[in-house]
């Protein structure tokens, strides 16, 4: 067999078993296929719903982040007004001579809005009237200084003299 002969041979051989291949597959019982038909309800790819719920969903966080976030920082603020205040008050009750070592203390409550007054408690024992009068005195007028939308509440109580017999 020549070179030209073997060429023949392999080429015709090829040929024949693609041909017996595709006749077995043609003769293939093929097995049933359905139609794919989409459902109404289920979302295709072309259908923007789920891309505008979670937008809207993550601009809801967003917007829920950004209220916690700034009535933390309103309290903060508040919270840093009313020691401010509240240390403005003992230092004003301790310049004063005559109040200088009294066991008073003054207590500043704010609460978160910014249009509600702050309180200050003003507690501790006192000897007597004059000196509360001049206690509450003081710290209106150290309050009022500062701000002038505060409330100051009286919490001291009068000691009883001892009586020596």
């Amino acid at each position: 067999m020549t070179s030209a002969q073997t060429v023949r041979a392999t080429v015709s051989t090829a040929l024949g078993g693609a041909m017996t291949a595709g006749v077995a597959h043609a003769q293939a019982p093929s097995s049933p296929t359905t139609p794919i038909t989409p459902s109404p309800t289920a979302p295709t790819a072309s259908d923007p719903t789920g891309w505008i719920v979670a937008s809207a969903l993550i601009l809801g966080l967003l917007v829920v982040i950004g209220l916690v976030v700034k009535l933390y920082d309103l309290r903060r603020k508040r919270e840093a007004e009313s020691v401010h205040l509240q240390a403005q008050i003992s230092d004003a009750l301790l310049r004063d001579p005559i109040l200088f070592g009294l066991p008073v203390a003054a207590t500043a409550h704010a609460p978160l809005w910014s249009g509600t007054p702050i309180t200050v408690e003003l507690s501790g024992e006192i000897a007597d009237r004059s000196v509360r009068d001049a206690v509450l005195r003081t710290a209106r007028s150290e309050a009022q200084r500062i701000r002038p939308d505060v409330e100051i509440l009286d919490r001291m109580t009068l000691r009883e003299h001892e009586r020596v017999a």
